[in-house]
């Protein structure tokens, strides 16, 4: 890359003062040498960026595209599932009757009743 450029300039200087007609090819020479190691520069940066994005766990933008993609056709899919369940499963549901518990009323009588007895048992052991 570099000793492309120095073999173009040492013809520029070798060339300087021969002809207009020489200068032109040379900017020429210049120009394509600048196109394509630009190009090359630019995949060296691209790929170095892509290796660290990888590393370190980055998503690329076509990776997450991708994904949004699946993602939509997946919720399209759960969509025609579920319409087909409720199709096969909107029978009629009977109504739930409850029954009630029958509960026992603890009132102070009873409480006090039941103290005596455990205390008469205490006495009588």
């Amino acid at each position: 890359m570099a000793s492309d450029l120095n073999t173009i300039l040492k013809k520029y200087l070798a060339n300087l003062g021969k002809n207009e007609e020489a200068a032109v090819e040379l900017t020429r020479s210049i120009k394509s040498w600048v196109v394509q190691n630009g190009e090359i520069i630019k995949e060296r940066i691209e790929s170095q960026i892509d290796e660290t994005a990888v590393r370190m766990g980055f998503a690329k933008s076509s990776e997450i595209e991708n994904l949004n993609a699946r993602i939509a056709e997946l919720e399209n899919r759960l969509k025609g599932v579920s319409a087909v369940k409720k199709d096969s499963t909107s029978k009629p549901k009977k109504p739930v009757t409850k029954k009630s518990a029958t509960s026992k009323k603890v009132t102070k009588s009873s409480k006090a009743s039941a103290a005596i007895k455990s205390t008469k048992k205490k006495v009588s052991k």
